[in-house]
């Protein structure tokens, strides 16, 4: 049996254990630690199926035109690889290579350490922006960085707010410890634009219009201050601004809130007389809510309410932050820097445009998973760019890919992963021989480094166990080495990296970047008459678009208020064209209760009935703090036919 940790790109980041018979992974359980708590979500519990899917990437495969690949041997395709870059640049410069990676494997080595010849080499890169980017700006603004609660102190709690975030399906451990502060007679409040399966759980729910939670929580803010509710002796020590923030919230009337947000004033004031009675209590704040315009400064005015009332970093968001890790170190961005870098959301205009020659890919699939993906397919196709994917499966961007290069799975590789969420880390272990002939994303790196940069090589790939230790010191890899996981010691929640070690409610390094000072949210996202706001988030069976080899294609659905159907004519199980001016596609109908009318919801990177992915409409633009707007696409609905 191996004890491993899960690199999903996600929040819980468990423990699991492995059981292997004659070289082959049999059956993979939930470790018994405290947070894995003894259950598998549908990935964790279908992962060992996937590993041996008829999907993998097992061998070099070199694209020989209109889709066909033959299979060549890996000095083959280094050759190749190594020559077509350094042509680019030679002849066009470095800035004209662009590496794009992002989480689909979380792995200290597999995703941090794999940049390192990239930033060596200068190559453009992306700012990596597209899943929580503006709330992680907004967060820094007030706090000096976004690390707010960890897991174990769920239990301290006597309510929870769950602001923006379906934790049911998108972290089910998270969610677990969640329940239990009701299960002790806690509140959990769930704010949210549909009743998600989340909300359907909670004690209670509030409902606001798309894109208005800003105006939600000043108006929260407004009531503890107007019915002196505020902790006047944490605010003199602790918090930088408050007078100007109180001056501040007289721009906002409750008339203007309710009309905003669809909330009434009398539920304002319910759901503020419950964080009042409830202390302590934490805000979730999920990634969606910041994912369209004005996502920064919706979760800015959110993040101050614990602190009116006293608490220490009284939210979650991501952890990373607060764990004594030198990524910088690591990734190789602290020694180098790159020439260029831009936005994610940007990248299908970049790639189509022809920006770049040269295109490095790993644990990602951009053709999938990011907006105006249709863009990124044709760019890639154009015959004065070369891609090259590496991968563990045929993925969306593999299959349009001139050089595809096998990659192991997890379980075949040396890692270490720790969590945005909690504070375990495991050392990983192979626990089976890489399948086919898969090398792993830091090995080839250095195979690559080896031929463009034979000089700098012992710089540029240290011994993995090096990369280790630059990332923890080596008491900590002691202790990780001797036990196979490590509990890292959070930073302090009552330290903020601020230039005024204060929590800014009125931001000086906002002011300086020519940002708004004060919370200054939006007043939400307004579809014209016809035009409908489409959100989607997480489906419980996959990570973005792995597991489709397990449970096969993401639904394509898209799921509809009442109303909405009965005046378009749509009924469950009808298809529909869903259009804006970038694309269109071809779904499902589902009649939903738990939706408002003008809002759309389907699961993220849905596959469509026309065999595109839902991402080829969703919005490219970016955020003032720098980040996505996936959710504040708006499209055009029409019912075409019965399915």
């Amino acid at each position: 049996m191996f004890l491993i940790g899960c690199p999903r790109d996600c929040y819980d980041t468990c423990g699991l254990r492995v059981y292997v018979d004659g070289g082959r992974i049999v059956k993979v359980l939930p470790n018994d630690d405290i947070y894995t708590q003894s259950i598998l979500c549908p990935r964790a519990a279908g992962d060992a199926k996937r590993v041996y899917s008829s999907n993998r990437v097992l061998y070099p495969m070199l694209n020989t035109g209109n889709g066909f690949f033959k299979r060549i041997n890996w000095d083959e395709a280094l050759d190749i690889l190594v020559s077509k870059l350094k042509d680019v640049i030679d002849s066009h410069g470095v800035e004209k290579a662009i590496f794009l990676e992002y989480a689909g494997n979380r792995g200290l080595l597999s995703r941090y350490a794999s940049r390192r010849l990239w930033y060596f080499l200068g190559v453009t890169q992306t700012d990596r922006s597209i899943c929580a980017s503006s709330g992680q700006q907004a967060l820094e603004l007030i706090y000096g960085s976004a690390y707010g609660i960890f897991p174990n102190e769920i239990d301290n709690l006597n309510a929870v707010v769950v602001w923006g975030s379906n934790p049911a399906v998108s972290a089910i451990h998270l969610w677990r410890k969640i329940l239990n502060v009701r299960s002790r007679g806690g509140k959990i409040i769930t704010v949210d634009i549909r009743l998600s399966e989340t909300a359907k759980q909670s004690t209670h729910f509030i409902r606001v219009r798309p894109g208005s939670d800003g105006y939600l929580a000043l108006g929260v803010a407004k009531y503890l201050v107007e019915h002196n509710y505020v902790d006047r002796d944490f605010i003199n020590r602790y918090v930088y601004g408050f007078e100007e923030f109180v001056k501040h919230l007289e721009n906002y009337s409750m008339d203007i809130i309710e009309k905003v947000t669809g909330v009434s004033r009398e539920e304002i004031a319910r759901f503020a007389e419950i964080l009042v009675s409830c202390k302590p209590f934490a805000i979730f704040i999920g990634y969606g809510v910041q994912r369209r315009y004005g996502g920064g400064e919706i979760v800015r005015s959110i993040a101050v309410i614990p602190a009116l009332l006293g608490i220490h970093r009284g939210f979650y968001y991501s952890n990373t932050d607060g764990l004594p890790i030198n990524l910088s170190l690591v990734d190789g961005s602290s020694m180098w820097r790159p020439r260029k870098v831009v936005s994610m959301e940007r990248v299908g205009k970049e790639i189509f445009n022809g920006n770049y020659k040269f295109v490095y890919i790993n644990v990602h699939n951009p053709a999938a998973t990011l907006p105006n993906a249709s863009k990124i397919v044709e760019g890639f196709k154009r015959d004065d760019v070369f891609v090259v994917v590496h991968d563990t499966h045929w993925s969306d961007t593999a299959k349009v890919a001139d050089l595809v290069l096998p990659a192991p799975t997890f379980f075949e590789k040396l890692d270490v992963v720790f969590s945005y969420s909690h504070n375990i880390v495991y050392l990983n272990k192979p626990v089976i021989e890489p399948l086919g002939e898969s090398l792993g994303e830091y090995q080839l790196m250095c195979e690559i480094a080896k031929r463009i940069a034979p000089s700098f090589y012992q710089e540029i790939c240290p011994d993995p166990y090096k990369v280790f230790e630059m990332a923890f010191g080596e008491e900590i890899l002691r202790k990780l080495m001797e036990n196979g996981f490590v509990e890292l010691k959070p930073k302090p929640r009552d330290e903020y990296q601020t230039p005024t070690k204060r929590i800014e409610f009125y931001s000086t390094t906002a002011e300086k970047m020519g940002l708004p000072p004060l919370p200054t949210p939006p007043k939400g996202d307004f579809a014209e008459d016809g035009e409908f706001i489409l959100i989607s988030s997480a489906h419980i069976l996959y990570t973005h678009t792995q597991f489709e080899e397990v449970y096969g294609p993401i639904p394509g659905e898209l799921h509809i208020s009442l109303e909405d159907a009965e005046k378009l004519g749509i009924k469950t199980g009808d298809l529909v064209e869903v259009y804006n001016e970038k694309n269109s596609v071809v779904l499902k109908a589902v009649i939903d209760h738990g939706l408002s009318k003008g809002v759309l919801w389907t699961p993220r990177q849905a596959k469509t009935v026309d065999g595109k992915r839902v991402n080829v409409l969703l919005d490219d633009g970016v955020d003032s703090f720098g980040g996505s707007v996936l959710n504040s696409t708006k499209v055009k609905v029409r019912r075409i036919g019965t399915s």
